[in-house]
């Protein structure tokens, strides 16, 4: 299995707009058949800072989000909305 974490910062006065976006990919990405988790959380001491926790089956699963519609409506919308992103892919040992 593949996890793919990802810290971001919206850009101020995006929350919002960022929270819509994300909810919109999470929806879409939790009916992919490889896709067993989907997760988007808020920071608490820092509302403009988010997390998402991702695992899929295996990396044929995460190849398929990334070619997803969903995903490219994403990356139009969700990078114009931050002001930091960070990412990392691990594979889920146990």
């Amino acid at each position: 299995m593949i996890a793919i974490v990802v810290t971001l910062e919206a850009k101020p006065g995006c929350a919002d707009a960022l929270i819509e976006a994300l909810a919109e990919n999470a929806q879409d990405s939790r009916q992919e058949p490889g896709c067993l988790k989907w997760e988007f959380s808020r920071h608490l001491e820092n509302p403009d800072k988010f997390a998402i926790y991702e695992v899929y089956q295996d990396k044929e699963a995460v190849q398929a989000h990334y070619d997803s519609a969903h995903f490219k409506r994403w990356f139009e919308k969700g990078p114009a909305l931050m002001a930091s992103k960070e990412s990392g892919r691990y594979e889920i040992l146990d």
